[in-house]
C-alpha cells in the first residue's frame, strides 16, 4: 500500500519534462509596470545587442492579428523580476519603423530574434505565458551544473536531466579557464578553426558537452557534471533507477545522437506543446488518455507503463489527464471516456500524420494491470500492422503505398505509373459505343428551306 502511495505522489515529479526549478516561476515577484521597450532606431537595436547578454527582439505590425494576441503576453512576461533582471525585451513596430526591419531583412510578421551573450539563438518563442517564462529562464541560466550530490541535482532538475561523468578534475578545469589571457583565448580560437573535422571529433567529453549544451540542446537539457568513479567517461539518464548510458567514444556526434534519441523522458505528460513539438520533430507517441488520480491507474502508469517505455525507447510514452485536458487530441480525433476506470490507448505517428485509436478501451476494474500490459506489448510488437488512419481516405491511401516516405525520384515514378494505370483503365474498360449516335434518340434539326422544297 505504501509503495502505491509513493508512486501516487511521485508521478508528477519524476517523469514530467517540466523541470522542478520552474515550479515557482509563475508565482515569483512582479513589477507594477511592463518592462518591454519600444524601439524606433536601428542604432539603438545594435547597441542593445552589444551591451546586454540576453535580448529578445519581437517584430510586429499593426495588421498582424497574431502579433496583437502575443504582445500582451510578452508585456506580461516582462513584469516578472526573475526575467526582467536579465532580459531586455525589445518590440519593433515594422509599420511605424520600417527602416529597422528593412536593415535586418525582416519582412514577415510576427518574427523574433533571441540573442544569448551576443550570439543569435535559433529558438521559437512559445505563444503562452508559462512556457515563455520557462524558456527565458532556461536560456538565461547555465545549462551545465556541477553536482554536489545526485539527490540534490534531481530535486532541482528532475530525473529527466542527463548526468555527464568525466575523468578530469572539474575544479582544476574551471581554474584553468579563469587564468586564460586574451592572447591565449585568441590562440585557442585560431587553433580550433584550423582543426580538421576528424580532430574536432576527437575532443574530450567535457569540451563536447560544453559546446552542445549551449547550441544543440540550449533549450532542452540541464547537464549535471560529476567525476566518474569507474574511470569511464559517460552520459547517463537515470530515469529514476531505469538508467540509459552512453560510453564516451571520442566522437561528439555520437553523443549528440544519443541525446537526441533520449530527448524525451520515459513518461511525458502529453499536452498541446508536446504535440506541436512532435509536429516539427516527427516520432511515434504512445499515449494513455485516462484518470491518473485513480490509484490503480496511477500505479499502472508508474510501474507497467514505465517498464514498457524503457523496453521501447525508440517511442515516446506519455499520458493525458482526461479530467484536466480532455480536448488535447481534438485536432486529430475526439475521445470520450465514461468512467474513471477507463484507459484509452492512442498511438500517433507524426511522420505520417496518422493515428491508431485502440478499441475497446481498457478498464482497470475488468482487467488486471498485467493483462493491459501484455496487450499493449503485443500491439507495439505488431505496430506496423495496426490500422493507422488520418481522417482522409486519400491520405490513408498515400500512407498505405508509402508515397510520403519515398524520395522525390521514386515519388515521381509512382505518380507517373498511377497516371498510366488510370489512362489504361479508361482505354481498356471504357465503352467506345458510348458515343455512338444510333444509341441515342433525338431528332435532327431540318433547315426550313429544305423542308419547303421537299413539299
Amino acid at each position: 500500500m505504501l509503495f502505491k502511495i509513493i508512486f501516487f505522489f511521485g508521478i508528477y515529479f519524476c517523469f514530467c519534462r517540466k523541470y522542478p526549478i520552474y515550479d515557482k516561476i509563475e508565482q515569483s515577484k512582479k513589477s507594477k509596470n511592463k518592462k518591454t521597450i519600444d524601439l524606433v532606431s536601428y542604432d539603438d537595436y545594435v547597441d542593445y545587442i552589444k551591451k546586454y547578454d540576453y535580448v529578445i527582439a519581437y517584430f510586429h505590425s499593426d495588421w498582424c492579428e497574431e502579433c496583437e494576441q502575443f504582445i500582451p503576453i510578452l508585456d506580461e512576461a516582462s513584469t516578472y523580476k526573475i526575467i526582467n533582471k536579465k532580459w531586455k525585451i525589445l518590440k519593433i513596430d515594422c509599420a511605424m519603423n520600417s527602416h529597422i526591419c528593412m536593415n535586418l531583412g525582416v519582412d514577415q510578421y510576427p518574427n523574433s530574434e533571441i540573442y544569448v551573450k551576443k550570439e543569435l539563438v535559433s529558438v521559437e518563442l512559445p505563444t503562452d505565458l508559462v512556457p515563455l517564462l520557462e524558456l527565458l529562464y532556461k536560456l538565461s541560466t547555465n545549462p551545465i551544473v556541477k553536482i554536489k550530490s545526485k539527490e540534490e541535482f534531481f530535486k532541482k532538475y528532475g530525473y529527466y536531466s542527463p548526468i555527464v561523468e568525466i575523468e578530469k578534475n572539474i575544479e582544476k578545469e574551471e581554474k584553468k579557464e579563469v587564468k586564460k589571457t586574451k592572447n591565449e583565448e585568441e590562440e585557442e580560437e585560431e587553433k580550433e578553426e584550423k582543426k580538421s573535422d576528424e580532430e574536432k571529433e576527437d575532443e574530450d567529453l567535457l569540451g563536447c558537452i560544453t559546446k552542445i549544451a549551449n547550441t544543440d540542446f540550449i533549450q532542452t537539457f540541464y547537464f549535471g557534471l560529476t567525476e566518474t568513479k569507474d574511470y569511464k567517461e559517460k552520459i547517463v539518464f537515470d530515469n529514476d533507477n531505469f538508467p540509459i548510458t552512453y560510453l564516451w567514444d571520442g566522437i561528439c556526434q555520437n553523443a549528440i545522437d544519443f541525446l537526441n534519441a533520449n530527448k524525451y523522458p520515459l513518461l511525458s505528460q502529453v499536452d498541446k506543446y508536446l504535440l506541436k513539438e512532435l509536429d516539427e520533430d516527427p516520432r511515434i507517441l504512445v499515449t494513455l488518455v485516462t484518470f491518473p488520480d485513480n490509484k490503480k491507474i496511477n500505479y499502472f502508469i508508474n510501474s507497467m507503463l514505465k517498464k514498457l517505455a524503457f523496453d521501447n525507447r525508440k517511442y515516446i510514452f506519455g499520458y493525458v489527464n482526461y479530467t484536466e485536458d480532455p480536448e488535447v487530441f481534438d485536432n486529430y480525433f475526439k475521445i470520450e471516456l465514461n468512467s474513471t476506470d477507463e484507459i484509452q490507448l492512442v498511438i500517433n505517428d507524426f511522420e505520417d500524420r496518422s493515428y491508431y485509436l485502440h478499441k475497446p478501451v481498457f478498464n482497470v476494474e475488468n482487467q488486471t494491470e498485467k493483462e493491459i500490459f501484455d496487450e499493449m506489448k503485443i500491439l507495439l510488437l505488431n505496430i506496423t500492422n495496426l490500422n493507422f488512419e488520418t481522417g482522409s481516405r486519400f491520405q490513408d491511401f498515400i500512407n498505405y503505398i508509402g508515397l510520403n516516405k519515398m524520395n522525390t525520384t521514386k515519388q515521381i515514378i509512382v505518380i507517373v505509373v498511377l497516371i498510366l494505370i488510370c489512362l489504361g483503365c479508361v482505354y481498356f474498360f471504357g465503352n467506345p459505343e458510348d458515343l455512338d449516335d444510333d444509341l441515342y434518340e433525338y431528332e435532327e434539326e431540318v433547315d426550313p428551306n429544305e423542308k419547303a422544297k421537299s413539299t
